[in-house]
């Protein structure tokens, strides 16, 4: 039964958002075309100057600021898009009209939960990758792969190397724990919200929102006390010496 819901959860939010992801690739897709039509221009121009080519390399400068601005700001807004237009497709089929009817389904509460959680935790996964592949169509070229490959060289010897264990294990442990914070606790972070907005009388999309900035918030002020008042975590450093300038104990960043 887990396995019907996950496709009916599938097919009821993935057309906007493969929409969406097919555009952002389409746009890289341009911008590659436009970077080499750019890069084949100046070739032809060569080292001769006059005002048209001076012109036309203005206008390429220009548009090229332009499309990087907006490449930018698209990326940002398809991922923010993903993660609250997914939340909502939650908040909807569980807590509205709709949820009275999928909560009529003969299935177990676990099931349903799991199904959204599962929707969400793939479509993550495929707006990283379509990020990942955007980028790589954008930026890869004759000319850089060398420059990316080794730099990727680099980075694997100084991490496997003799001297590279240490940090190594930081970067598994630092990768790992971003892994968990975003689909194991940003996602109970949202079902959470999601429940506490339920429990507003209106507005309970609305309420999901703010309880989910509400806790952030709140768990940001959180940390900055407890980083000021646990010695060790304080970024500010208390230095105890001698009149000698002996240093007798030190605390805090």
């Amino acid at each position: 039964m887990l396995k019907k819901l996950y496709k009916y959860d599938w097919k009821s939010v993935s057309m906007l958002l493969l929409i969406l992801h097919g555009v952002l690739l389409a746009y890289s897709v341009i911008g590659r075309l436009a970077i080499v039509i750019a890069g084949n221009f100046a070739a032809r121009s060569g080292s001769s100057f006059d005002t048209h080519v001076s012109l036309s390399t203005t206008i390429f400068g220009m548009g090229a600021v332009a499309y990087v601005t907006i490449y930018v700001i698209f990326i940002i807004g398809i991922i923010l898009a993903t993660i609250f237009y997914l939340a909502a497709r939650m908040q909807k089929s569980l807590f509205s009209d709709e949820g009275y009817l999928t909560n009529t389904l003969p299935v177990t509460p676990d099931k349903l939960l799991w199904s959204k959680i599962l929707i969400f935790w793939t479509w993550s996964a495929i707006d990283f990758l379509c990020v990942a592949l955007s980028i790589f169509i954008l930026f890869s070229y004759p000319e850089t792969m060398p420059d990316i490959i080794d730099g990727f060289q680099m980075f694997f010897t100084s991490l496997f190397g003799f001297d590279g264990f240490h940090a190594m294990v930081e970067t598994i442990t630092v990768v790992l724990a971003l892994i968990i914070e975003y689909f194991f606790y940003i996602t109970a972070l949202i079902l959470f919200s999601i429940c506490l907005g339920s429990l507003f009388k209106t507005h309970k999309a609305l309420g999901a929102v703010v309880s989910f900035f509400g806790i952030n918030i709140g768990q940001s002020i959180v940390m900055l006390i407890v980083l000021f008042i646990v010695p060790p975590l304080s970024p500010i450093s208390t230095v105890v010496t001698t009149e000698s300038g002996e240093v007798i104990s030190s605390t805090g960043g």
